[in-house]
């Protein structure tokens, strides 16, 4: 008997993922250099998949404008599970803090923190076996055997923290379209309201990062392969899942003065810290140590400047130092600074005779990382959009170079996104924030090639032969997903 094609087609993506994956993983090793995608960028997080941020979207909630959403994916490539291999991806804990920072002065400081800590009760015989079982139809439900729930803090520069929330449920790891049959519900149900509006949720959801597989080759290696015309645009991240934190506020929490008006850019990025201790000082004298181990603001950002890849990188090489600096000590970085004035890409591009090299220094690299889009400081755009030196308050004598994802608040939502955003007159798109459903990697390409102050690069990514792409992310609260499922 034929199966549903629904299913099939579900089977046949997740049997394509699976063998890509395995290539991707695989490729390293015996090639001297990594092909797979950019959700494992430095080896201290592949270490580390839990500190391990994937993405990061800031974005004007288009369906309520006064209020902004930001969510941060991490624990890259999580398998969907069947009833007969259940899995599980929880949150870490043991006090490491997932914290989402928000500047309006544009110093690389954090103005507003809001701060997630997790804990779990785990109700299985021994702490081993599956995490449901039976029918989970409620965060209740006596079936489901090991449960999260978090606190949310929100720290304001030089205050103390404010508790938001606490105790706040998590909606569990998928186990199976048996075992969870309505997993909307659930999240639903972990959907928590925020004092003075908003609210979170932190869930697992279907990978919903846009991209074209043809993009990592030009990165890595200056090609897409030796046909590339006829080569597919396919994700291999299409059938797997990511854990999400999902934050919504009213944007005057986050303006630099709650003053949206004068204030209307904001740069965003996500750290993960676990605590720890100066084993060189007495023990008991000394308060508790955060290392910062993840970090993400921009995406891609280790791919556009040096064209690695972290399967290989060499441990505490710069893709590690990133992860372990905070982004008010990015101006400090020497060696990063240049990175961002000579990106790797275009030069492997440029060898591999399929498009000139931009001169250097490209200014217009360090703006849209480090600066934003501004007329001023180095981008080519040659206007103001999303640099915080369009905030009336914040001293333009202050303004540092900083990895951001920044986000100008005042920019309507797009009656028709464009999917390669500000490059082709979406002004709401990448890299003005990023939506869930941005192909940023292409945009990426193409302005390391020299757009918009030089021609263009698209023909380096010819109409593919297919485009299999996640399903796209709603409108609506919480946008992503709910995550893939087996029987």
């Amino acid at each position: 008997m034929s199966r549903p094609p629904a299913r099939r087609t579900r089977r046949l993506a997740f049997a394509a993922t699976t063998a890509l994956l395995t290539t991707a993983a695989m490729a390293g090793p015996y090639l001297g250099t990594s092909q797979a995608g950019g959700h494992f960028d430095a080896p201290g997080v592949i270490a580390d998949p839990q500190a391990n941020f994937t993405d990061i979207y800031a974005f004007t909630s288009p369906d309520n404008p006064d209020m902004a959403t930001i969510i941060a994916d991490l624990q890259p490539t999580q398998l969907p599970a069947s009833t007969p291999t259940p899995v599980n991806y929880p949150f870490a804990t043991g006090g490491a803090r997932y914290e989402i920072h928000v500047d309006g002065h544009g110093n690389g400081g954090s103005d507003t923190t809001y701060r997630w800590t997790f804990r779990t009760e785990d109700r299985r015989l021994f702490g081993a076996g599956p995490i449901a079982v039976g029918p989970v139809r409620s965060l209740n439900d006596r079936a489901l055997l090991f449960r999260q729930y978090y606190t949310l803090e929100r720290i304001r520069a030089g205050q103390e923290p404010e508790v938001l929330v606490k105790d706040a449920p998590v909606a569990p790891t998928q186990q199976s379209i048996g075992l969870m049959p309505d997993y909307r519900t659930l999240r639903d149900q972990a959907t928590t309201a925020l004092p003075g509006g908003g609210r979170s949720v932190a869930t697992q959801s279907a990978e919903s990062f846009q991209a074209d597989a043809r993009v990592f080759g030009y990165f890595i290696l200056g090609t897409a392969g030796p046909v590339p015309g006829y080569l597919p645009a396919a994700n291999p991240l299409t059938a797997v899942n990511v854990s999400s934190l999902i934050l919504q506020v009213p944007k005057s929490e986050l303006a630099l003065k709650g003053d949206v008006s004068r204030n209307p850019v904001v740069g965003v990025w996500a750290t993960m810290s676990r605590p720890g201790a100066d084993l060189a000082k007495d023990l008991r004298a000394q308060d508790a140590f955060y290392r910062q181990v993840g970090r993400l603001g921009n995406p891609h950002i280790m791919f556009a400047l040096w064209g690695t890849f972290g399967g290989i990188a060499t441990p505490g090489g710069p893709e590690d130092r990133f992860n372990a600096r905070s982004a008010d000590q990015d101006q400090y970085d020497q060696a990063f600074l240049a990175s961002t004035l000579d990106p790797a890409p275009p030069h492997k591009i440029q060898i591999a005779g399929n498009f000139p090299a931009p001169p250097i220094p490209r200014a217009d690299i360090r703006a849209l990382f480090l600066g934003g889009i501004g007329k001023n400081n180095g981008a080519k755009f040659g206007y103001d959009l999303n640099t915080q030196a369009m905030n009336a308050d914040a001293d333009p004598n202050a303004l540092a170079w900083a990895d951001e994802l920044r986000l100008n608040l005042s920019t309507p939502v797009s009656a028709n996104p464009n999917r390669f955003g500000v490059l082709d007159g979406d002004l709401q798109g990448y890299p003005n924030g990023r939506r869930p459903n941005d192909m940023i990697d292409n945009s990426l390409l193409r302005m390391l090639e020299g757009e918009p102050g030089g021609p263009s690069a698209a023909g380096l990514l010819p109409t593919p032969l297919f485009d299999l792409q996640p399903k796209p992310a709603t409108d609506t609260f919480p946008y992503l997903n709910v995550p893939h499922a087996l029987p």
